[in-house]
C-alpha cells in the first residue's frame, strides 16, 4: 500500500470551551458541543485554511432531546432549535461568524469519526484543512500537504484502536508515534 505523507501545522485539545469571542446573545443559545466546536476552530484557524472537515460521533444529541420532548409536549417544534440540530451546524455557523466562504464537510463514523475526519482531510485536493471533532471535548488540527511542526504518513493497514480519542491527542502531543485505527495506521516522523 502506497503511503500518504502530511504534516500537522497547528493542533488544539479543548477541554473547556472558550467562546468569549462570540457575542454574548448569539453565545448563549449554543450547544454544548457548539462551545467545544466553535473553541477548538478558534484556535487553530487561520486565513490559509481552505476547507473545514467537522466530525462528532454523536452529533447534536442535547438539541435532539429538546426537539423531541418540545414535540411530545406541545406537539411543535422550535424552528432555531431544529436548524441547529444538523450535524454540520458548528461547520456553518463558524464560516458564518468568520465570513469565509470555503467548502466544509460534517461526517460520523460512530467509534471511528475521528480516523475518518483525519483521513478525509488527508486525501482532500486541497492543501491547508482544518479537521476538528467534538463530543464533550474540542480537537482540532491544520493538516497541510506541504508544511507543518509534525511530519506524519499514512498507511491502509487497519490496527483497531483502543480508544481513538486518547490515542488521538497522544498522538498529537507526541506520546505516541503511531495512531492505529481501522481506517489505517497515521504515524509521526518527527
Amino acid at each position: 500500500m502506497k503511503k500518504l505523507s502530511f504534516y500537522i501545522k497547528d493542533f488544539c485539545i479543548a477541554k473547556e470551551a472558550d467562546v468569549a469571542f462570540i457575542p454574548p446573545l448569539v453565545r448563549r443559545k449554543l450547544s454544548t458541543i457548539d462551545k467545544f466546536a466553535l473553541t477548538a476552530f478558534e484556535k487553530v484557524y487561520t486565513p490559509e485554511v481552505e476547507e473545514i472537515v467537522f466530525a462528532s460521533e454523536f452529533g447534536e444529541v442535547e438539541r435532539l432531546n429538546k426537539i423531541i420532548e418540545q414535540y411530545q409536549t406541545i406537539n411543535e417544534v422550535s424552528p432555531a432549535q431544529f436548524s441547529g440540530s444538523v450535524h454540520n451546524y458548528p461547520a456553518g455557523f463558524f464560516t458564518l461568524l468568520k465570513k469565509i466562504n470555503i467548502p466544509y464537510y460534517a461526517l460520523s463514523s460512530g467509534e471511528n469519526t475521528i480516523s475518518t475526519g483525519l483521513l478525509k482531510s488527508i486525501i482532500t485536493p486541497r492543501g491547508n484543512i482544518l479537521f476538528c471533532f467534538a463530543d464533550d471535548i474540542g480537537i482540532s488540527c491544520i493538516v497541510s500537504k506541504t508544511e507543518g511542526k509534525i511530519k506524519c504518513t499514512f498507511e491502509d493497514k487497519k490496527e483497531p484502536s483502543s480508544n481513538e480519542r486518547e490515542d488521538f491527542i497522544n498522538f498529537l502531543t507526541g506520546n505516541t508515534k503511531e495512531f492505529q485505527t481501522l481506517s489505517g495506521i497515521f504515524k509521526r516522523e518527527n
